[in-house]
């Protein structure tokens, strides 16, 4: 296992569990040693005694997994192809030198106030270290006890670090508690064929991964990253739909993905001239993370770039939080232009199964729902990706909502600009998850933000915590978030301008979120969807029977 100075483990495998006192882990070893040795004796029992009942089952037993280290993997710099290559493993040339590249993350410490040691190491194949977010405590952790007086928590974090390439976020546990971290990238362009804003969240791994929205037509680069932050090999399998349906390619079986490394895969090598496109990334062997650079580029005219995030696994109900909508007659004035036919704002289903699935879209506002083209009931056909347009949506910021009689996937491609001629830049809303208990969002420099929040089935409750640039929690802040509406804040002005992360917890109705960004005086615009949480218990249900 390759060394550092931060003295953080290379790679491990990465279990998150509640952050709430627990036993250690070697009793709950010997519980479950305990319960195997128990169903041995009682499937002698049953053996030796032919009268006992050979069926009969015993209630399922929850046993709490260890508590490991948390893993984010953090996406690079956007890349540039070198010439027209394709496939995997391509060359890239060098990015316009106006390009930015920024990590920021933040680690929240323990209930007893200590920091979990926590560092951003690179995904070069060597784990070299980059930088430290916080040292590891000195002894052992506190273990938790009742809070009695002033609150301890307390937070560290790095702000506008710059990237040079793919990195890990890796953060170790603290005594029994588990780690909770959060981490984005954002890239800034102004110049170049790839300019525009383009932004991704830090990325737990994981073995299955489903990401919608690329486009490998003419002028449009799709290049699927696929990060490995353990020490195995993973191996990757890619199942490909497209707007005519499933896309055979052998090209994406058995791509192998090197322990602490990344492998590009240019998607028109697979799937060329697809309009729209969804990939189903499974992983044999290490878990992964797994991003897809979509750029535009029209003659000589930048048309936008982003990174599509994954997407929540087919369901048959879905929610998109965060899609801005520009005002029609300027959308259609943008729209309009010779080769913009793509440049409008879409939401794309994906339907995995074989048989068609009838989909109903609703698109909530501030006041509740607004009409959308069609009534937004359509049929997605089954094995393809299917489009429905929101560009008569008047102007504004919504979510959606989706409802379907089979298993679906879902994004929105969102298109902004300023006016007819100039560049224009894209983002993607993915469909998110519901949200629970402490998430933390950081809030990148030299950008506006805005967070977005939707609970379409009933009412909820949100609690905002600001944390300042220097890890001091301040006054959280609740809001009532109304059945069937959005509600979008803008962080600084409503948690105060030296917020540099939220700590963001809901109860309620289930509630979806996400975070949007922009480019005062450009057409700038990413979203980043907002992180899972570690609250929650990681454990197996062992079950006997005889």
């Amino acid at each position: 296992m390759p060394e550092n100075k931060d003295n953080i483990p290379a790679a491990k495998g990465s279990r998150r569990t509640r952050r709430t006192r627990r036993r250690r882990g070697w009793p709950a070893v010997m519980a479950g040693t305990a319960t195997l040795a128990l169903a041995v004796a009682v499937v002698g029992a049953g053996t030796l005694f032919p009268g006992a009942n050979a069926t009969t089952q015993t209630k399922p037993v929850p046993h709490l997994l260890p508590v490991g280290e948390a893993l984010a993997n953090c996406q690079g710099p956007t890349q540039l192809l070198a010439g027209s290559a394709a496939g995997t493993d391509p060359d890239f040339s060098a990015n316009s030198s106006s390009t930015r590249t920024q990590l920021n993350a933040v680690v929240l410490s323990g209930t007893a106030g200590d920091l979990p040691g926590s560092a951003v190491q690179s995904l070069n194949g060597k784990f070299s270290p980059l930088f430290t977010v916080a040292q590891a405590p000195a002894g052992p952790a506190a273990t938790p006890t009742e809070l009695t007086g002033k609150p301890k928590l307390r937070a560290a974090l790095v702000r506008q670090k710059s990237a040079d390439g793919p990195s890990v976020l890796r953060v170790q546990p603290l005594g029994e508690e588990n780690p909770q971290a959060s981490g984005s990238v954002v890239v800034d362009a102004g110049d170049g064929d790839l300019a525009g804003l383009a932004a991704a969240t830090c990325q737990t791994p994981s073995n299955e991964l489903w990401l919608s929205g690329a486009s490998t037509t003419v002028g449009r680069t799709a290049i699927l990253a696929i990060s490995n932050s353990s020490a195995s090999p993973a191996t990757i399998s890619l199942e490909l739909f497209g707007q005519g349906g499933p896309v055979q390619s052998a090209g994406g079986r058995g791509l192998v993905v090197a322990a602490g490394a990344v492998r590009s895969v240019v998607l028109s090598g697979l799937a060329p001239d697809e309009e729209m496109l969804s990939v189903h990334l499974k992983s044999s062997g290490a878990a992964v993370s797994a991003v897809i650079q979509q750029s535009v580029l029209r003659g000589l005219t930048p048309g936008g770039i982003d990174y599509l995030a994954p997407v929540q696994a087919p369901a048959s109900t879905l929610a998109i939080p965060g899609v801005r909508v520009q005002a029609p007659d300027a959308a259609a004035r943008i729209s309009g232009q010779s080769g913009y036919d793509d440049a409008t704002t879409i939401l794309a289903v994906t339907v995995p199964g074989v048989a068609d699935s009838m989909v109903e879209v609703k698109a909530y506002g501030p006041d509740g729902q607004v009409a959308l083209p069609n009534g937004g009931v359509f049929t997605a056909a089954a094995g393809k990706v299917s489009q429905l347009p929101l560009a008569g949506l008047p102007q504004g910021t919504y979510s959606l909502s989706i409802n379907a009689d089979a298993a679906v996937a879902a994004t929105v491609r969102i298109v902004n600009s300023t006016k007819a001629g100039d560049a224009v830049d894209l983002a993607f809303a993915p469909s998110a998850g519901r949200l629970g208990d402490t998430h933390l969002v950081t809030l990148p420099q030299d950008t506006s933000s805005t967070l977005v929040f939707t609970a379409p089935e009933g009412a909820s409750t949100l609690s905002l915590v600001p944390i300042s640039a220097d890890g001091v929690p301040g006054a959280g802040k609740d809001v009532a978030l109304r059945a069937g509406t959005t509600k979008t804040l803008d962080p600084a002005a409503f948690l105060g301008s030296g917020t540099a992360a939220v700590l963001i917890s809901v109860s309620g109705a289930p509630t979806y979120g996400t975070q949007l960004l922009g480019k005062p005086g450009s057409a700038g615009i990413a979203v980043l969807p907002i992180a899972g949480t570690a609250a929650g218990t990681h454990s197996i249900n062992i079950t006997t029977s005889y």
